[in-house]
């Protein structure tokens, strides 16, 4: 036996068979970015073929909302920053009212309309309560989308029975102004993580 291994004080070398992974945050972060980026030109591209095929069935209106619908929840997950708790009810209220259009796609304009109006009420108000919070970089122009989205579901709200034209119109107004907000905000958070780094 040597004098190392002798003496109580002297660390002792082990076999680990277990594996460490060490998760980098700002990698993490790096990757969050992108997604939202992704989301928000998916959501814009979306909301360009909804406007520019306007004369669909209510039908089509109530799959399409809820596709829509489905992305921007699902998009509020990954958002980080305050206002995580009002993101992510909005999200599941959001992911809820799409499945319920899609799985019911027959339900009558004024189903639609009030489903998607509740659904855009809440997360408009909760991105722009959200985007207030966190103050970050481009945060006048999240709120400013919050705020139209919330404007819209009013709309769908109080006047439930417009045309599949006009509700069409505005589904697609929507997605493309959620997009382009989603846009901006994976903008902001690159910007932060380039000042951070």
């Amino acid at each position: 036996m040597s004098d190392q291994q002798n003496r109580p004080d002297t660390p002792r070398p082990e076999v680990v068979n277990e594996a460490v992974v060490i998760v980098d945050g700002r990698q993490a972060a790096r990757g969050a970015w992108g997604l939202v980026l992704a989301v928000g030109i998916v959501a814009a591209v979306f909301g360009i073929l909804v406007l520019a095929n306007i004369w669909g069935s209510v039908r089509l209106v109530a799959i399409l909302a809820g596709l829509f619908l489905l992305f921007a929840g699902i998009l509020q997950f990954f958002l980080g920053g305050s206002g995580r708790t009002g993101r992510i009810i909005a999200g599941v209220i959001a992911i809820i009212a799409g499945v319920a259009l899609i799985a019911w796609p027959e339900a009558s304009v004024k189903t639609v309309a009030v489903i998607v109006g509740l659904a855009f009420l809440i997360s408009g108000i909760s991105v722009a309560v959200a985007a207030i919070s966190a103050r970050a970089d481009g945060y006048g122009a999240v709120v400013g989308v919050g705020a139209v989205l919330a404007v819209i579901g009013l709309v769908f709200i109080i006047w439930p029975g417009p045309t599949v034209t006009l509700l069409m119109v505005l589904v697609g107004l929507a997605a493309l102004l959620f997009g382009i907000g989603a846009v901006v905000q994976a903008l902001s958070m690159r910007r932060a993580l380039q000042g951070r780094g």
